[in-house]
């Protein structure tokens, strides 16, 4: 687990940053209700990171799945990570202060440069998590727990996102999605309904629901479109805690 700088100038440039969420993130979809359980757990992520010439910033989503972690998409904090903070949200507006990351565990690290059709390697996108500890631990919200053995599809899961969309950085939304397909490495492919994934969503919690409660089925990895930033197909990579 890497250890991020304490740092209160790069803590304060990432509370200046993630202070724009002002406009839509997922397209279509449903504003978050502020008694639903996804949106209560959902974050946004924002990282500094070191780019050796700039320093650059990546905004992403995430979910709390203990007082003190957050599961987001690996890709959110790769490069080298200078600071990191978390937002949560009062239904689709958000809550401040941002808290501050103390550490981050990355379990996948994917290229730098993602071609222009979004295609990478599944292998790659199976392993897209990482864990982030917050400096310290959150009272007032419930974790959603982990999916750790689940024994069958869901017919629908449930995506919220608070990320880069056409129209800017978003308030937080969520959306239906309909799996239509899962690969030898655990990766679920799914359609959202009535609405569009953006690229900056990533990350952001995929969640079952059922009579077993609501499950962290995943995070949203990549998205499928011949239009970036948005399109309707999205790749969910397994929450593993096996990994952790």
């Amino acid at each position: 687990m890497a250890l991020l700088r304490r740092a209160p100038l790069l803590a304060t440039l990432i509370a200046m940053l993630l202070a724009n969420l002002d406009a839509r993130a997922i397209e279509g979809g449903a504003f978050a209700r502020a008694r639903d359980p996804l949106a209560r757990a959902t974050v946004a992520v924002g990282t500094l990171v070191d780019g050796g010439e700039a320093i650059g910033f990546n905004r992403c989503s995430g979910v709390l799945i203990a007082p003190d972690l957050v599961l987001t998409a690996a890709h959110c904090v790769r490069g080298s990570p200078l600071a990191a903070a978390v937002v949560f949200f009062d239904g689709p507006r958000p809550v401040r202060p941002p808290l501050r990351v103390a550490a981050v565990a990355r379990y996948a690290v994917l290229a730098d440069e993602v071609p222009r059709e979004y295609v990478t390697r599944l292998s790659e996108l199976s392993l897209d998590t990482a864990v982030l500890k917050l400096e310290r631990p959150v009272s007032r919200r419930r974790p959603i727990t982990v999916e750790r053995e689940p024994e069958s599809i869901p017919l629908r899961l449930r995506l919220a996102g608070a990320g880069l969309s056409a129209e800017g950085t978003g308030i937080l939304k969520t959306a239906q999605l309909r799996p239509i397909a899962v690969t030898n490495s655990g990766l679920t492919i799914a359609r959202a309904i009535g609405a569009l994934v953006c690229q900056g969503d990533s990350g952001g919690p995929v969640i079952a629901e059922g009579r077993g409660g609501t499950r962290v089925w995943g995070v949203a990895s990549a998205v499928i479109t011949r239009e970036p930033p948005c399109g309707d197909t999205v790749i969910i990579a397994p929450a593993n805690p096996a990994a952790w």
